[in-house]
């Protein structure tokens, strides 16, 4: 029997050894070879091919500074700083120049070196977040540097990574997980393109104002350079020239000044020189966002009174638009599926009191496209859209509905007056027949000058400029409602958020479209398909876990069923052992075997 004994020590030792190296070797070539398999239905642990194109073309060092590390950091923040650490590590395995470190920025440092340290911190873009906890009888406050800071040849960019959605009630930490690729390859674009592309919004024709624009405006800022332009039948306003030869005052173009034109809501006609010189821009592979209101109807106008006579605008944009593909209608959409307004319903005292109330005119558009463009959406702010139709049979161009409205929908032609009794009534289900208007809309592809075949006479001054009749591949967008771009603009605070209404204090996704729209226009395809990707967090449904029979259900379930699964193991184990030895010892003794028990 000893001899038996030591022989299954014997093997037990070996098989420990052998699982004890076998584990160590496991450990050593995860670490050389990093992989993770995604089970996920919406593959949020993967990256969009467009980061992984990205990583595979770095000619040198990207060098990462995380600074979410730290004792005393906050629970959700440590669950963040696990997200940025995997993704990064999923960097690194598509890229062996991807190098990043966790750092705390606060370990050893007096209260004096911390303001130092915070100050600089805000200075390069990342503003520490003050997070306060409980201790003893009071409060004490911790700041969190909310990013990292990425480098590349000699340049460093600040990527800020605890970002909150402004536009929903979801969690900052749901979203910033959802945002941390995007915002992680945002930071290694700009040091890897140093130059940007270039945006104009328009003046000169009632467009809206610096002030009125001055979100987006912020926004875009972040990616390309923006410059506000008036035309002024100036060629060379969005038009890069240069004479070539002072003798014979030839003059040469270079090309566009811009990337993108931005016409927000014009509301005077534009004169023939001005649409000429736009044309050109398109023919020369210049792309328009154009946000136009067809109409005279404003929100604006409703606030000085009950009721407006709204009548078509007369911006004299409907030739070009009829040969770029599209026809703006001077019509006004009324929908179900709308916002409130506040309408004065009576005084209390000398106090005015007002009324929230659904308003037909004021869209709540939540029907949207597959494009990478409107993918995210979940919802825009609209005042007083129109519709849009697409005509002409250019087999040139390619044309897609980005957005429209609900399934209930009724059309107001214009002339016609709009008045808040509207809001007040009930409306008559019968009217609303019309369903998915187009509200937004994508024409892309080789676009045919407004001006082939007609020229004006008084145009040939300016024919040594290079008249083009038909267009590289390009794109134009048109929305019609130029609210949509419109930000409300507090003197003390400065610019909320196009979409924000400061009436519900609710915010819409205008923003993001808006900037996804020039992302798109500006070819920028890989940061929009970054942006597009969404999912959401498996999180504990906030409802239950407040009931304290459901929780400690859950809890019992969590703590009592592992200990299950290990005490039916553990038994099996037992049963299987005392089974196999039950056996040998039923086996008869041979003389073979008592020789060797005395040996």
């Amino acid at each position: 029997m000893s001899s038996s004994y030591s022989k299954f020590k014997k093997n037990a030792i070996i098989g420990l050894i052998a699982s004890l190296l076998i584990l160590f070797c496991i450990n050593i070539l995860s670490y050389f070879l990093y992989f993770r398999i995604d089970l996920t239905q919406d593959k949020r642990n993967s990256l969009s091919p467009a980061t992984i194109k990205l990583l595979s073309s770095l000619d040198d060092k990207v060098y990462i500074k995380v600074y979410l590390k730290g004792n005393n950091l906050p629970a959700d923040y440590q669950q963040f700083a696990k997200k940025t650490k995997d993704l990064l590590e999923s960097f690194r395995n598509y890229s062996k120049n991807i190098h990043f470190e966790f750092i705390d920025p606060t370990a050893g440092k007096t209260k004096e070196e911390l303001q130092a340290i915070y100050g600089e911190f805000n200075s390069k873009g990342l503003k520490p977040i003050p997070i306060s906890r409980e201790e003893g009888m009071g409060y004490s406050t911790q700041y969190v540097i909310p990013g990292a800071v990425v480098g590349y040849k000699s340049r460093e960019f600040p990527a800020t990574l605890v970002v909150a959605d402004p536009s929903s009630g979801s969690s900052w930490l749901e979203y910033s997980i959802q945002e941390l690729e995007y915002n992680f390859v945002n930071a290694i674009r700009k040091l890897m393109q140093p130059k940007k592309a270039k945006i104009a919004f328009i003046e000169g024709h009632g467009e809206l104002d610096f002030l009125s624009t001055s979100w987006m405006h912020w926004q875009l800022q972040h990616f390309y350079d923006v410059e506000r332009v008036t035309i002024e039948g100036r060629v060379n306003s969005l038009r890069d020239i240069e004479i070539a030869d002072t003798l014979t005052q030839e003059i040469k173009v270079k090309g566009n000044k811009y990337d993108v034109l931005i016409i927000a809501q014009p509301t005077k006609p534009f004169s023939e020189f001005d649409k000429y010189i736009i044309d050109q821009h398109i023919m020369r592979g210049g792309k328009v966002l154009w946000l136009i209101d067809a109409t005279t109807a404003s929100i604006d106008s409703l606030q000085t009174g009950p009721e407006l006579f709204a009548v078509p605008r007369n911006l004299r944009l409907e030739n070009i638009f009829f040969k770029y593909g599209v026809r703006m209608n001077s019509n006004l959409i009324q929908d179900l599926s709308c916002q409130s307004i506040p309408i004065y319903v009576g005084k209390i005292g000398d106090s005015p009191q007002f009324k929230q109330i659904l308003f037909p005119y004021a869209m709540d558009i939540v029907n949207f496209s597959d494009h990478p463009i409107v993918r995210k959406m979940k919802n825009i702010k609209s005042d007083f859209a129109g519709s849009i139709d697409f005509v002409g049979n250019s087999t040139g161009l390619n044309k897609i509905v980005l957005m429209t409205s609900s399934e209930r929908t009724k059309l107001v032609p214009t002339p016609s007056i709009v008045t808040l009794n509207v809001a007040r009534a009930t409306p008559n289900i019968k009217e609303f027949m019309l369903q998915y208007l187009p509200v937004a809309v994508l024409v892309e592809g080789t676009f045919t000058s407004a001006y082939r075949g007609i020229l004006p006479i008084e145009f040939d001054t300016i024919q040594q400029l290079g008249f083009i009749d038909e267009s590289p591949p390009t794109r134009q967008i048109f929305v019609a409602d130029g609210d949509i771009i419109r930000n409300y603009y507090d003197r003390d605070r400065g610019p909320y958020p196009c979409g924000y209404d400061k009436y519900t204090k609710r915010w819409y996704d205008n923003s993001d479209f808006i900037l996804n729209c020039v992302n798109y226009l500006c070819a920028d395809e890989d940061l929009l398909q970054i942006r597009s990707k969404n999912f959401k967090l498996g999180l504990l449904d906030p409802i239950k876990t407040k009931n304290i029979g459901t929780t400690r259900k859950y809890a019992i379930l969590n703590l009592v069923f592992p200990l299950i699964i290990i005490g039916l193991i553990g038994t099996f184990l037992i049963v299987l052992r005392i089974f196999r030895y039950s056996k040998n010892a039923k086996t008869p003794r041979t003389n073979k075997n008592l020789k060797n028990e005395k040996k």
